[in-house]
């Protein structure tokens, strides 16, 4: 989530006015005021004579002294305040009281928060012993907020515990007594609700003691906490879309919920689970789902336990939505074979402190929910235009988990010797920290109180999966992200919340114990501050003055990578954010995504140093450029060796000071599904076009412009270099736009002999992995860095009138089983990738987590060193073996197999007497030169002959 909250853009203090304003002010407040107040509320009359104050120095009684300019529900500016003398202001806490002369039946409490933040307590009683009530933490800013009450006392005690807590004028409430005696049957019936839930935990912790035990890979001995039998159990908290949204069918001889698709709306049920199971915040659990692979089916399912929503597809549907709202989701359709069993899709999750009902939501929203309560576990799909050939979401069981040995869970990983280069996973999350977004972080909109838990979820699930980079984005459409800039000019150069600012540092300790390297990811626009080098947009369009695209948000900053400011601007953010934690953590280098905020510039700097670098002095102007293709030729040609030049300038600034074997990763590409094909024509890739032709040629699948989608087939992109020349264009543009300028196209021609510096190779689906020589054009002398984008199916949950049925949804899809890593190990085989990161939609998590860690332990055993196939070292064709030769180390293999079913291979090794597994250190039995080995779908094994 992007967070600009600073105190310098804030407006200025102003003394409260009566008048046209102040009378506006009043009728918003008298709104809020009704709504807020379950029953009739009178106003105390209060002044500075009633006010006590407990300490020797400050002047309490500012707060009571405009009390006669309240009129009706508090409005307007109060100017007075609590004023503490600055050289007494490191005495926190002061506390002063009010004397309200008799005991008063309390309903609210009213203040004027001002600026900064910082806890109050409020506090009943009598002097000397009281007892706190509420606690606010001054989150707001310039506005009255109600501080609920229901208690009675004479006495009402205000403790400031910081000199962020500040405030003006309050006001204090009494209820009618019509309005207390209601009261006082709401808290006699929340009373004996809560008896009941103190009974009902009770119970639970008698079950506790009876729950089963079961033993399930890769997770280890687990404690069944609560499970649904979905074709029967209507009990915990059943929900559909739509009533008889699904329905109860008996598939491979069992009963389970099917949702039949439906036209023209996405459709889902769900469960609410572990209710009254004495769930913990934090703890580790398991959520299984039981599905049948008997039909290609696709299905989102959405936890909000921990707010993760990840969807899988099981033949040959597409699995991301068919047809997009926003952008083009890259279809592909492999006839994936079915295993005719029932599977399970299972998710390791820490549980947070609140959470949503059903859906997620975006940012800083109520999450009303506490593991009290239980979570909403919901099966969803798109609609039926949105995902051909599935025949329907299906759940015959869901069970909650309970994982008792969580110091456990860690992959093992055997990585290579310390004097050879390391390859690396990683990823980053783009629409997740909203769980932490709220500032107030005792309400109910922060999914987790403190920020840095969020982060060791985060840590213990690298762990799981066999990850050790961290990756964390610290711009974010140029916004800064959780790090300081004060030592670089604060908002004057980057706008930040200070609330945040230290949690980056928080993060880089947390990593750096569990021993990760760390890898910060920018989405740099050029600094956006009050005087920020991005707000300049120094960069100018070739045709136009006004932007580069229609996309105006992203419009409103932008860095020339050919001006030297830019170089100064860029270094200062990273001795900020890296080099100032040096010594505390390793650091793998920067990765840098400018999401089209770093465009080619035909500014009129641009121009001049153009003219005095590459064209003998010669001036030129955009209208020449326009007129002269040539001479724009060499200008692109010129500005991608500066845009080279800027990388390799960052590369050393971060060596130079102590990085010695740093890199700088670059994604060109902006957009979440990854790199269309360069032309408008509609387009899918499938390993079957002919039985796709039928399915396109319906209406419902007609594009907006009324086109048919072609399907091609795997092959033709191979064969015609389809995808490479689609990673090497540049941005399709459209009405006179320039988002060919906006999205320049790589240029991995440029960084061939560049050591230290990649051009990020998008991949997702088969065919973007599928030919050797696409993967071999990104390789440098460092290797070849692979980056997953994927497709956010962004509000693709809606209702037949177009609107959102299951909160802010967005969803990562994914193959079910062992074809979940079919793209990986496909890239292993055809071009052997030294790096791999994830560009996710959401929380990350993992539906068919034994598959992902054997594929990731066996990646990174592997030394980061270039590869050659050897050929026909394998007596089955689907499997490709690769060899990794090493002064003093010996010499590794990486065996892939490449095919859609599980193959026995004998594999010959020349030569070779002593070989073992990388992983499990396990000896591999050699004869005459050749071993044979067992391998299931897309499976990358790593051998070692010493």
């Amino acid at each position: 989530m992007v967070s600009t909250m600073h105190d310098s853009r804030r407006p200025l203090r102003g003394r409260w006015v009566m008048g046209a304003f102040a009378a506006w002010v009043w009728a918003l407040a008298a709104v809020a005021m009704a709504a807020a107040l379950p029953g009739q509320e009178m106003r105390l009359d209060l002044s500075p004579p009633m006010v006590v104050n407990e300490a020797r120095h400050g002047t309490p009684a500012g707060l009571v002294d405009e009390q006669r300019l309240i009129i009706g529900p508090p409005a307007g500016n109060p100017a007075s305040s609590w004023e503490v003398p600055s050289q007494h202001r490191k005495e926190f806490p002061y506390s002063a009281y009010l004397d309200l002369g008799t005991e008063r039946n309390l309903a609210s409490l009213w203040l004027f928060d001002t600026h900064g933040t910082g806890d109050v307590v409020v506090s009943v009683g009598t002097p000397g012993q009281w007892r706190d009530v509420a606690t606010y933490g001054c989150g707001a800013y310039m506005q009255w907020v109600r501080i609920p009450l229901e208690v009675s006392s004479r006495y009402l005690r205000l403790s400031r515990q910081s000199p962020g807590a500040q405030f003006t004028e309050v006001a204090l409430y009494e209820f009618t007594p019509e309005a207390h005696r209601a009261m006082l049957e709401r808290k006699a019936e929340e009373a004996r609700q809560e008896a009941e839930r103190q009974a009902a935990l009770e119970q639970a912790r008698e079950e506790a003691r009876r729950r089963p035990l079961v033993e399930m890979a890769p997770y280890g001995t687990l404690s069944l906490l609560d499970e649904v039998d979905c074709a029967l159990d209507t009990g915990h908290g059943f929900y559909e879309s739509r009533t008889s949204a699904s329905r109860v069918e008996t598939v491979l001889d069992r009963p389970c919920r099917v949702l039949p698709p439906a036209e023209g709306e996405g459709a889902f049920f769900g469960y609410r689970l572990g209710a009254m199971k004495l769930l913990r915040p934090g703890a580790a659990y398991v959520l299984a789902v039981e599905y049948p692979e008997d039909v290609p089916r696709s299905m989102v399912v959405v936890n909000t336990g921990n707010e993760t929503s990840r969807g899988f597809h099981t033949g040959a549907t597409v699995g991301d939505a068919f047809h997009a709202k926003y952008v083009n989701n890259l279809p592909e359709s492999l006839h994936v074979p079915l295993s005719g069993r029932w599977e399970t899709w299972s998710l390791l999750f820490h549980l947070h402190d609140r959470f949503p009902p059903r859906g997620l939501v975006r940012g800083a929203k109520p999450r009303p929910l506490t593991p009290a309560d239980g979570f909403d576990v919901t099966i969803a799909q798109f609609s039926a235009r949105n995902m051909p050939l599935s025949r329907g979401a299906a759940a015959a069981r869901i069970r909650l988990f309970e994982v008792l040995h969580p110091e456990a869970l860690a992959a093992p990983l055997r990585l290579p010797p310390g004097d050879l280069p390391r390859r690396r996973l990683f990823w980053r999350e783009e629409m997740s920290d909203g769980v932490i977004g709220s500032k107030d972080a005792k309400g109910d909109q922060r999914g987790i109180a403190d920020a840095i838990e969020w982060y060791r979820h985060k840590a213990e699930l690298m762990r799981f999966a066999g990850i050790h980079t961290f990756s964390k984005d610290l711009l974010e459409f140029g916004a800064c992200q959780h790090w300081d800039p004060t030592p670089g000019g604060g908002n004057a150069w980057v706008h930040f919340d200070h609330t945040t600012k230290d949690l980056w540092g928080r993060i880089v300790e947390l990593m750096a114990a569990y021993g990760f390297d760390i890898l910060p990811y920018y989405e740099y626009s050029g600094s956006r501050g009050d005087k920020g080098l991005g707000y300049e947009r120094r960069c100018r369009p070739l045709t136009r003055d006004d932007a580069y695209t229609h996309i105006r948000w992203i419009e409103n900053a932008n860095a020339d990578i050919t001006d030297p400011a830019t170089y100064d601007d860029f270094r200062r953010i990273l001795d900020l954010t890296i080099l100032r934690y040096t010594g505390r953590a390793p650091f793998a280098g920067a990765w840098i995504r400018p999401r089209s905020q770093l465009p080619v510039s035909f500014g009129d700097g641009a121009l001049e140093r153009f003219a005095g670098e590459a064209n003998g002095g010669e001036p030129v102007s955009r209208d020449r450029l326009q007129a002269d293709r040539a001479l724009y030729d060499r200008y692109l040609a010129w500005w991608n060796t500066k845009r080279r030049d800027f990388l390799v300038a960052m590369r050393d600034h971060l060596r130079r000071n102590g990085l010695e074997d740093a890199v700088v990763l670059f994604t060109g590409c902006p957009g979440e599904p990854g790199v269309p094909f360069p032309s408008w024509a509609p387009v899918m890739v499938t390993d079957r076009p002919e039985a796709w032709r039928e399915v396109l040629a319906r209406p419902e699948h007609a594009t907006a412009k009324g086109e048919t989608i072609q399907a091609i087939s795997l092959q033709e992109v191979v064969s015609r270099s389809l995808y490479l020349d689609a990673l090497t264009a540049p941005g399709l543009t459209w009405g006179g736009w320039e988002v060919q300028h906006a999205r320049p196209a790589d240029d991995p021609a440029t960084y061939r002999t560049v050591e230290g510096v990649l051009l990020t190779h998008a991949f997702n689906r088969l065919y973007t992995v599928a030919s050797p020589a696409t993967l071999e054009a990104f390789r440098t002398p460092t290797g070849l860095a692979l980056v997953r984008h994927y497709a956010l199916n962004e509000n693709m949950m809606f209702d037949r009138e177009d609107k959102d049925i299951l909160g802010y949804f967005v969803a990562d899809m994914e193959r079910s089983g062992p074809y979940c890593r079919m793209s990986e190990a496909v890239a292993v085989a055809r071009g052997d990738p030294t790096m791999i990161g994830y560009l996710v939609s959401n929380n990350m998590g993992y539906g068919f987590p034994a598959y992902v860690r054997s594929f990731n332990a066996n990646f990174l055993a592997l030394p980061a060193l270039s590869s050659r196939v050897l050929e026909n070292a394998a007596d089955a064709p689907d499997i490709t073996v690769r060899t990794i030769e090493t002064d003093g180390h010996g010499t590794w293999f990486a065996l892939v197999n490449t095919g859609m079913g599980p193959v026995n291979a004998r594999v010959m090794l020349p030569g070779v007497t002593v070989l073992r597994e990388c992983v499990s250190g396990r000896d591999i039995e050699v004869q005459n030169g050749a071993a044979e080995a067992s391998f299931h779908p897309f499976e990358l094994k790593a051998w070692l002959a010493p």
